[in-house]
């Protein structure tokens, strides 16, 4: 029988909002034994519910205090799962990983540097806050196969909006795909149906963070772009 994880995100839930750090490691411990894999208790049990915490938070509809004690909680369990992944080979590509500021955009960024390292990708995640001037210089000195910004919030959107014109209009890393989702990005999607990936210039959106390997190998090396809802 399949793991119910929509059941596992109802017993989980309370236990985030209650800061019940304990009880939150019991429910992730008796999930794995009862069969749920590390990877997909991270992208089907822990993206769905920072989703959902971020759009109540949005919403005024839960206090600041129980929005930290999830995230911190969620950041714990993230890296726990993460060190049961399984892990491949190096595919000698290099990726640049930023998000949003915010503390459940972080989160987000962080899933997609985890299942891309294990996925064999050399990963560098510098999260959020990251000005774009600075984010340009990095990609001068690292040469990314791959620039990912997953998690932006609203906020974030002129910023990687600049990074993708820059790019395009200095032409300095004409081999550098430049892919966005999650965050905002997902919201847009969702809500219209709409690419804000595509309106502003990315090689591709990928809002799934179960998604980002297969997405990434799909596009790779094309010069046409790819969008993964």
């Amino acid at each position: 029988m399949p793991f119910d994880y929509e059941r596992f995100r109802e017993r989980l839930f309370p236990a985030l909002l209650a800061g019940d750090r304990r009880q939150a490691r019991l429910v992730a411990a008796n999930a794995r034994e009862q069969g749920a894999k590390a990877e997909e208790l991270v992208t089907q049990g822990y993206f769905p519910l920072l989703k959902e915490l971020a759009a109540l938070y949005r919403s005024d509809r839960v206090s600041m205090l129980a929005h930290h004690y999830a995230t911190r909680i969620l950041h714990n369990l993230l890296e726990s799962s993460q060190l049961e992944f399984s892990v491949q080979e190096p595919n000698q590509r290099r990726i640049l990983i930023f998000s949003g500021s915010a503390s459940l955009e972080e989160l987000q960024g962080l899933i997609a540097a985890d299942i891309l390292e294990a996925a064999g990708w050399d990963v560098r995640f510098g999260g959020g806050g990251i000005a774009a001037d600075e984010v340009l210089q990095e990609c001068g000195r690292q040469r990314p196969d791959v620039l990912l910004i997953f998690g932006a919030n609203q906020q974030d959107a002129p910023n990687v909006r600049s990074i993708i014109d820059t790019v395009n209009t200095v032409g300095a890393h004409p081999n550098m795909k430049i892919v966005v989702g999650g965050g905002v990005f997902s919201r847009t999607q969702e809500l219209t149906g709409v690419s804000l990936g595509e309106q502003i210039g990315a090689h591709a959106e990928i809002n799934n963070p179960e998604d980002l390997v297969e997405g990434l190998e799909v596009f790779y090396g094309e010069d046409v772009a790819v969008k993964v809802a």
